[in-house]
């Protein structure tokens, strides 16, 4: 298990480097595991040195004792031994280290998982203007979205079976197949608010967690730091297999189709753009060569679900789909 996730820390390296149109940052990816590559170097051998012998300080100068906390004097005011105080702060030290997941370690997390898209789905796709166009509506997407003060990060996936895939912390990948079976920037606008959904309301996040506690993984740090690393890389394992694999509960997926079209229409577009888009995807042929099959209730189920909640938008909304300007930066005739 080590060597895979020094494999997964290999291929985050190679990637930091990404070039900046790309729109997808690397470099604070895996902060926690920095030191691991340190901690496994064998220590360098010294000569032991003879160190003059110094007089000992004056009793004054002596570093204070620490003083008791509360347990401390709690336990002798009620009479408790020593031992049962011993237990207690061992339990509330194992409280501390089940505490939620800061946000940098979700960072950590979901920018692990995104390193493993580009490995497993053919990499990253580049076009700098197309990369550019997708980030600008990601973004305001965000910032309408239920979670609008982090960072989103918006990639393309150079395959042309249509994926999409959100992982914790901001990272939102679309294959590039996806993208051109679009018609409109509306659908486009649709699927992103979709993906947008599952890191505002942390679906993935909320499965990893209770993993996490069930490992006894504390901070991620700590693991990171050489002490659990197959813990950790149990926990990436468990993530891996729910993203790629196993999929979030249907009911999830149905929720943040509902919430991607809400964002949709909060920024402007026409509410239908990702209905439109789920009935594209359903009669596509390619679609089943795509991890929505294994990973996401069926396209004619969630269209089916979708459908009945469109009727809650007005009927003759001006909302554009803006058609041409999907097409002119896609370059389709």
């Amino acid at each position: 298990m080590k060597k895979s996730l020094a494999l997964r820390l290999l291929i985050l390296s190679s990637l930091i480097f990404v070039p900046s149109a790309f729109g997808f940052s690397f470099g604070d990816l895996g902060k926690a595991l920095e030191k691991v590559e340190e901690i496994q170097k064998p220590p360098a051998k010294t000569e032991p040195k003879t160190e003059p012998k110094q007089e000992a300080a004056p009793q004054q100068d002596a570093a204070p004792q620490a003083e008791p906390n509360i347990l401390d004097l709690g336990g002798a005011l009620l009479g408790v031994d020593s031992k049962t105080t011993g237990r207690v702060k061992q339990g509330l030290q194992g409280l501390k280290n089940l505490q939620p997941l800061t946000f940098d370690e979700e960072r950590e997390i979901g920018g692990m998982l995104a390193v493993e898209v580009f490995n497993k789905f053919g990499g990253p796709y580049h076009d700098t203007k197309l990369e550019r166009y997708i980030n600008l509506i990601g973004k305001n997407l965000a910032e309408v979205s239920d979670r609008p003060d982090i960072d989103y990060h918006f990639a393309l996936l150079n395959t042309e079976y249509p994926n999409a895939f959100a992982t914790p912390g901001g990272y939102v990948i679309l294959s590039i197949g996806l993208v051109k079976m679009l018609r409109n920037e509306a659908q486009l606008a649709g699927v992103l608010g979709h993906e947008i959904s599952h890191i505002s309301r942390k679906h993935a996040l909320g499965a990893i967690e209770e993993n996490r506690k069930l490992q006894g993984i504390g901070s991620i740090a700590t693991a990171a730091s050489g002490k659990k690393l197959d813990l950790l890389d149990q926990l990436i394992s468990f993530s891996s297999e729910l993203i790629f694999e196993k999929g979030l509960d249907p009911k999830m997926e149905y929720e943040a189709d509902r919430d991607g079209t809400e964002f949709a229409y909060r920024l402007g577009y026409h509410p239908a753009g990702l209905l439109e888009s789920l009935k594209i995807l359903g009669k596509s042929h390619s679609q089943k060569d795509s991890v929505f099959n294994k990973t996401h209730p069926s396209f004619e189920n969630r269209y089916r679900n979708l459908a009945q909640r469109i009727g809650n938008y007005p009927s003759n909304t001006r909302n554009p789909s803006l058609e041409q300007r999907f097409k002119s930066v896609l370059q389709i005739r």
